[in-house]
């Protein structure tokens, strides 16, 4: 559960969280993504703790390592964070440091993440979007992250091939 202090912590070389799991390089990782301004549903309002139809700007990202199709998710920001920054701007992605670099720039200092993992089978884009067959199951996580108190950012789902990926959990008594 520490990877995400690669995005925390200095950015000597271009790097995020996914790209330190990959064991990739900057130049070896690429990013498709697709930017929207939506208004928040009942789930995602109560992920994030605000009203529902707050306005929220929505990405949609697969993540690829060495041209392969490794990840995909779904992260939203709060229009009141975001809008009208370079944040917003999808032509700043893939961006070092990742979110936490993201809302750092911003003045937003992340203090924590929490994150539900489920394992479920893909939905059929899922599959087809990672390139895997329809009976392999898939991590399915929900991330909040935090700062200050507040959730300022969410990704729901993050979809991750169960073929693929090794989850490890550090705890320390």
């Amino acid at each position: 559960m520490d990877r995400y202090r690669v995005d925390a912590g200095p950015q000597d070389t271009p790097r995020t969280s996914f790209t330190h799991d990959a064991d990739i390089t900057w130049l070896q990782y690429r990013l498709d993504k697709a930017y929207r301004w939506i208004e928040a549903d009942t789930r995602l309002a109560d992920l994030f703790g605000v009203k529902a139809g707050a306005r929220v700007l929505e990405r949609r990202f697969v993540f690829y390592a060495a041209g392969e199709p490794s990840q995909m998710s779904r992260s939203c920001l709060l229009a009141a964070d975001v809008e009208g920054t370079a944040v917003a701007d999808p032509h700043n992605e893939p961006w070092p440091g990742g979110n936490t670099g993201q809302l750092r720039t911003l003045g937003i200092e992340v203090d924590g993440i929490t994150e539900e993992t489920a394992v479920r089978m893909p939905t059929p884009d899922e599959a087809g979007m990672l390139r895997i067959g329809a009976g392999v199951p898939v991590f399915s996580v929900t991330r909040q992250t935090h700062s200050r108190g507040r959730v300022v950012e969410v990704a729901d789902p993050i979809v991750i091939p169960g073929d693929r990926a090794v989850r490890v959990d550090r705890i320390t008594l």
